[in-house]
């Protein structure tokens, strides 16, 4: 966001708001201690916004009143398309994702376990028993297992857990997607996934979890270590971002929350460090046999 003004709190900028939005510039006002910032999305717009307010001053323009200026009036389908449609050729994968995540939240909310839901659970290996016997799991096992240790992270409890597993799903996903892959993501999920949801199946300790969380933490621990041993592939996050997820990890998993999946989260973040380890010390090692 760039900065446009910053004026006294006691001016008011109702009109003035009003006003950019008729001329389709989307901004924010923050009241900070006795002043108002004005942002905008970029340069371009904060010229303009910074034009406009010197005409409302001078009392040159105003906005329309005819003009309700209401959310239907600026959203622009065609403009929200393009952008959908560049936002897939950047990270097709990522967006797959989430439209399926979304999708499913309504069809099959983890809390309602309807036919749909109990068809994508975790298959429950102890068959009807209380004991895991493996000989018994490698001869009865079929394709059909294998997929249903997967599809738990599609599965979503509320549009709280679905919006923070999606917002982090497509801001590590397209980090990915940008500099390696979409089938390397596409991988990399798979096996996050079947880490996660098994840790959480045998130590959990039943097979009603679901949710991109375990992924989520496994894409985080998959970049860091990028950028830990080939900080060249420039696959790299903030400080401050890492510092806030180990933090929130921590502070999760000492509550113990029952309705927080943290041996999920757990066993995603160490197959996707471990995941990460291996693919950017085979990197590092191909780059310096070259040279």
């Amino acid at each position: 966001m760039q900065k446009v003004l910053e004026v006294s709190s006691g001016e008011d900028l109702s009109q003035f708001g009003r006003l950019l939005w008729q001329k389709k510039i989307s901004h924010q006002i923050h009241n900070v201690k006795n002043s108002q910032i004005l942002t905008v999305a970029n340069n371009e717009q904060a010229g303009q916004a910074a034009a406009y307010y010197e005409q409302w001053r001078q009392g040159l323009i105003h906005p329309d009143k005819s003009d309700s200026a209401d959310f239907a009036s600026y959203f622009n389908f065609g403009e929200f398309l393009m952008n959908f449609v560049r936002a897939f050729s950047r990270a097709p994968l990522s967006l797959i994702v989430i439209i399926a995540c979304s999708v499913l939240a309504f069809a099959a909310p983890l809390e309602s376990m309807n036919e749909l839901v109990r068809a994508m659970l975790f298959p429950d290996f102890s068959f009807g028993t209380r004991l895991i016997n493996l000989e018994t799991v490698v001869d009865n096992f079929t394709y059909l297992h294998f997929v249903k240790m997967l599809t738990p992270i599609l599965l979503h409890g509320g549009l709280v857990h679905l919006v923070f597993n999606m917002l982090w799903v497509w801001e590590f996903g397209r980090r990915i997607e940008a500099v390696q892959a979409s089938w390397l993501l596409f991988v990399l999920i798979i096996v996050i996934s079947f880490c996660s949801n098994t840790i959480q199946f045998l130590y959990g300790g039943s097979i009603y979890f679901g949710g991109m969380s375990g992924v989520v933490y496994g894409l985080f621990g998959y970049i860091c270590l990028w950028q830990f041993i080939d900080p060249q592939k420039m696959l790299a996050l903030p400080g401050s971002l890492i510092f806030f997820f180990l933090l929130t990890l921590f502070v999760m998993t000492a509550i113990d929350l029952d309705f927080v999946a943290d041996e999920a989260h757990i066993g995603g973040l160490i197959s996707g460090a471990f995941y990460g380890l291996i693919a950017a010390g085979i990197s590092r090692l191909r780059r310096r046999v070259l040279k």
